[in-house]
């Protein structure tokens, strides 16, 4: 699709498990997870189907409510990501996203919550919303975002999944660890487009609120 030009303020955006997106500016969407909310009661209904007879129009039946509960879970999924695209495009003329491996992680030890959240479909949405509301979209390289401190370019090194705190040794600037990331890739999204980035001395990211996000299923 074409290309919007680069203008306004500029978002980046980082995708994870503990919550569904980080943005740059301080603000946590919470992860809606509508497969793991609807996951007993898909299974009890898988359960059913197992038990009627083969062929036999009551399994059809049971059949047809497993796939309505499928529709049910990929809906909410979607209606999430188009609200929360909305969202961003409210607040930005460029947003800059990760060029994740998605196939690699839906592989990997959290693959299921990977696939709950649904990270593919919701970059496609945000790149069509960003289109059709005239914002600037653009994916980043997405190596070691969560090692590097946003407001002095520090490696600060590998965090466990435990850590939610990016706390950096070298300027002591402190904040969780999804902003940050995020922020890293805001900074790296700037430089793609051209931007020079001034960081300490312009106090880019000194006090930044963190807000929490929860939006509607």
């Amino acid at each position: 699709m074409p290309q919007v030009m680069p203008h306004g303020e500029a978002l980046g955006i980082d995708v994870g498990i503990s919550h569904f997106a980080a943005v740059s500016n301080g603000t946590l969407f919470s992860n809606p997870r509508p497969f793991k909310r609807l996951e007993r009661k898909l299974k009890l209904l898988q359960k059913r189907v197992s038990k009627k007879r083969i062929g036999s129009s009551n399994r059809r039946k049971a059949q047809a409510k497993v796939s309505k509960l499928h529709e049910q879970i990929a809906n909410l999924r979607k209606n999430y990501h188009w609200e929360l695209a909305h969202n961003l495009c409210d607040w930005a003329g460029m947003i800059f996203v990760e060029d994740l491996n998605l196939k690699g992680l839906a592989k990997g030890m959290l693959g299921k919550h990977c696939l709950d959240a649904g990270w593919g479909q919701f970059f496609q949405i945000l790149e069509q919303c960003c289109f059709k509301r005239g914002v600037y979209f653009q994916k980043v390289d997405s190596k070691k975002t969560s090692q590097i401190c946003p407001n002095c370019l520090t490696e600060t090194g590998k965090k466990t999944l435990a850590e939610r705190v990016h706390s950096c040794p070298n300027c002591g600037y402190t904040t969780d660890r999804d902003v940050a990331a995020a922020q890293v890739v805001r900074l790296r999204g700037l430089a793609a487009v051209g931007h020079t980035v001034k960081m300490l001395s312009e106090g880019k990211f000194v006090g930044i609120p963190l807000k929490k996000e929860s939006l509607s299923l």
